[in-house]
């Protein structure tokens, strides 16, 4: 076994262990009931659609176990015994997008005038990039990018450029996922770890206020991105 395919089941191992003593460590903190979840579309709708709501405990709980069902699929196409191991082949791609639009669905059964969008032509269209070549540093990439995070992202309610977040977005996961790329320009990262990214446009849900909100919830990136940090 290489170096690297015994650094990512080592980082599997690591995710999924925090992933099992997660409801203790933050059994106190989710007494807390103000709990803002962020949802936000640029370039998917014609006004950028953007809302925050608040959500209950128990919308909140429906929204971590989704997001930890998406893991969970997720470690299952890196395991050993997968049949691409350190890659994810698109049969596999295809699992993985089944629970991210579980997660969407129980978004839109929360938020009374969610957009009439097809999320699984969205996810699909993203997914099918990362089987596409990228030549090239100014093109945008492709992003699927999930797990318990917090994001800040300076001075959002106000720039926007062809449908595309100008100014950078900077998320913290206290674990999760992403993957970026296409075939001959790809990578995917999984544990605990800060994204940099900027000019996006797709899907951004996040637990919070999206300023300097400390507060570590689900997070998820559907979508491009120009440029971004790992």
């Amino acid at each position: 076994m290489s170096n690297n395919s015994k650094f990512v089941s080592i980082s599997i191992a690591g995710l999924f262990l925090t992933l099992s003593i997660l409801p203790i460590i933050n059994a106190e903190e989710l007494i807390d009931t103000d709990k803002t979840l962020t949802l936000w579309m640029p370039g998917i709708t014609q006004d950028n659609y953007f809302r925050q709501i608040q959500v209950s405990e128990e919308e909140l709980q429906i929204l971590k176990q989704n997001i930890y069902n998406t893991l969970n699929v997720i470690n299952t196409t890196l395991l050993p015994n997968s049949s691409g191991f350190s890659t994810i082949t698109y049969d596999e791609w295809q699992q993985i997008s089944v629970k991210v639009c579980a997660f969407i669905d129980s978004i839109e059964l929360i938020i009374d005038d969610f957009p009439d969008i097809d999320t699984t032509k969205l996810i699909t269209k993203i997914v099918e990039g990362f089987f596409l070549p990228l030549p090239g540093f100014f093109r945008p990439k492709p992003i699927v990018s999930a797990g318990i995070g917090n994001t800040i992202i300076p001075f959002y309610d106000y720039e926007t450029f062809l449908g595309r977040m100008i100014r950078p977005m900077l998320t913290r996961y206290q674990f999760g996922f992403t993957h970026i790329g296409g075939i001959t320009r790809c990578r995917f990262t999984i544990g605990k770890y800060f994204i940099f990214n900027t000019r996006f446009c797709g899907m951004f849900i996040n637990l919070g206020d999206i300023l300097f909100e400390e507060k570590m919830g689900p997070t998820l990136y559907i979508g491009t991105v120009f440029t971004s940090r790992i």
